[in-house]
C-alpha cells in the first residue's frame, strides 16, 4: 500500500468518525465525499499532476473495486469519491486501523467489571450514558479502556487503605510498578473532584484524606493536653503556641491528662492560630480531616469519651459537609460551634451562593444525614448567604 492510499483511506475514515453516520446516524445523513478541493486529492490540480494521476487513479479504481468507494469520473477525469459505508468494516480491516467501536465496547466491558456503591458508581453511570449520547467516550477522564481500568483498579485499592500510604509505595502495592499511579493520579483526582461533593485546599489535601501522602503528616493542636511519648512528658499548658504531632508520635503518646472536658476542632488554619478557648483542647482539622488527625481524635476520644466535642467550620457547603465527614469518619459525637442562624444575621461579611452551591444546598435538604443543619440551610438559600469562619474573629 503507498502512501497516497493510505493517506485517502485514513482520510475517508477520519470524516467517517467525525459524522453522524459513526454516531448512531442513518444512511439519510450526508455522504462521505472527497474531490480534488481536499488537500488529500490536490495533486489533481497541482501544477505537476500529470506525475501523479495514473498512480491516484489506479488506487481510487481498485477501492473502487474491492467496494471500499464509488467513484466519479467525467470520461477519463476524476470528480469525487464516495465512502461506502456497507463496507467500513472491512476498510478498517484493510488499512489495519481499529473501529473506534470496538473500543467503545472494551470500555463498557471494564465498567461491567467493577462494582461501586460511593460517587465512583455515579462516574461509572456518567461514562455509560456519556457513551449512549454521544457513540464517544469522555476523554477528560480517561485516555482510552488501559487507563480507565488502571483508574478504577485505583478507586478499588484506595477503598482499601486504613492507614497512610506513600505514593509509590501505594504504587507498588496496587500495580506492581512504582510509577503507574502517578501516571493516573491526575485523572483520578478529577473524578474525586467531579463526582464527590467534598471540597479540599489542596490535591495534596484530597489526596491525604484518602490515606496517600507524600511524605508524613502531621496534626496541630494546643491547650490543655499533656502526654507522654517515650520517656518525655509535654506539657501543651505551658506552650504558648500550638504543636505538631506526626502519626508515629501519636500511635506511641500516653495521656495524662484529668480534666479534659472540652475539644474544639477548627477548620481553617488562620482561624486555629487565633481562636483561643482555656477551657478546650484545641485541634485544627484542614478541611477534610487525613488519618493522621483522625487518629489523634480518635485517641483522645477514647481517653476522653465524657468530654463535649465541637466542629467550628465554615457555615456553607463545604463546612457542613466537613462537620457530616467528621463524625462519620471517627464516631465522634462532634456537634457544630458558631455554625448556626444567630451567626448569619449577625455577620456584616456574608457572600452570596453561586449556583453550585445552591445545587448542593438543595441536595442536602433532603438528604437525612444532614438534618441536624435543615434550618440552617433553609435559611441560607432564602437568604441566599453564606459565611466563612474566619469573618467570626
Amino acid at each position: 500500500m503507498d502512501t497516497f492510499e493510505r493517506d485517502l483511506v485514513n482520510k475517508l475514515l477520519d470524516k467517517y468518525e467525525s459524522s453522524k453516520l459513526s454516531k448512531g446516524g442513518t444512511k439519510v445523513s450526508r455522504n462521505i465525499t472527497l474531490t480534488p478541493k481536499d488537500k488529500v486529492l490536490s495533486s489533481y490540480n497541482s501544477i505537476d499532476a500529470h506525475k501523479y494521476i495514473t498512480n491516484n487513479d489506479y488506487v481510487i479504481k481498485n477501492l473502487t473495486k474491492k467496494g471500499f468507494i464509488d467513484s466519479k469520473y467525467d470520461n477519463e477525469t476524476f470528480i469525487s469519491l464516495t465512502l461506502n459505508i456497507d463496507n467500513i468494516e472491512s476498510l478498517y480491516k484493510y488499512i489495519g486501523r481499529e473501529n473506534p467501536k470496538v473500543e467503545l465496547e472494551r470500555i463498557k466491558l471494564i465498567l461491567a467489571s467493577y462494582n461501586f456503591s460511593n460517587f465512583i458508581a455515579e462516574f461509572i453511570n456518567y461514562v455509560y450514558k456519556y457513551i449512549e449520547s454521544n457513540y464517544d467516550y469522555p476523554h477528560t477522564y480517561f485516555n482510552d479502556a488501559k487507563q480507565l481500568d488502571l483508574i478504577l483498579k485505583g478507586f478499588r485499592e484506595l477503598e482499601t487503605l486504613t492507614d497512610n500510604c506513600k505514593k509509590r509505595e501505594f504504587s507498588v502495592k496496587s500495580f506492581g510498578d512504582s510509577k503507574v499511579f502517578e501516571s493516573i493520579e491526575g485523572k483520578i483526582i478529577k473524578i474525586i473532584k467531579d463526582f464527590n461533593d467534598n471540597e479540599y485546599e489542596s490535591d495534596s489535601d484530597l489526596l491525604a484524606a484518602y490515606y496517600i501522602i507524600e511524605n508524613p503528616t502531621y496534626a496541630l493542636v494546643k491547650n490543655k493536653l499533656v502526654f507522654k511519648i517515650d520517656d518525655y512528658l509535654i506539657d501543651l499548658n505551658k506552650f504558648k503556641y500550638e504543636f505538631s504531632l506526626s502519626d508515629e508520635m501519636i500511635k506511641v503518646l500516653e495521656f495524662q491528662s484529668t480534666n479534659i472536658t472540652k475539644v474544639v476542632t477548627v477548620e481553617n488554619l488562620t482561624t486555629f492560630y487565633s481562636f483561643n478557648d482555656s477551657d478546650a483542647v484545641i485541634v485544627y482539622l484542614g478541611g477534610f480531616h487525613n488519618h493522621t488527625k483522625q487518629l489523634l481524635l480518635k485517641k483522645i476520644y477514647t481517653s476522653y469519651p465524657h468530654a463535649a466535642y465541637y466542629h467550628f467550620g465554615d457555615i456553607d457547603v463545604g463546612g457542613i459537609s466537613i462537620f457530616q465527614n467528621l463524625i462519620t469518619k471517627t464516631s465522634i459525637p462532634f456537634q457544630p460551634y458558631k455554625m448556626g442562624i444567630k451567626e448569619l444575621e449577625e455577620s456584616k461579611v456574608l457572600k452570596k451562593l453561586t449556583n453550585n452551591d445552591i445545587k448542593n444546598l438543595t441536595k442536602m435538604l433532603n438528604n437525612p444525614k444532614f438534618e441536624l443543619f435543615k434550618e440552617i440551610i433553609e435559611y441560607m438559600l432564602k437568604h441566599n448567604v453564606k459565611l466563612e469562619q474566619e469573618s467570626l474573629e
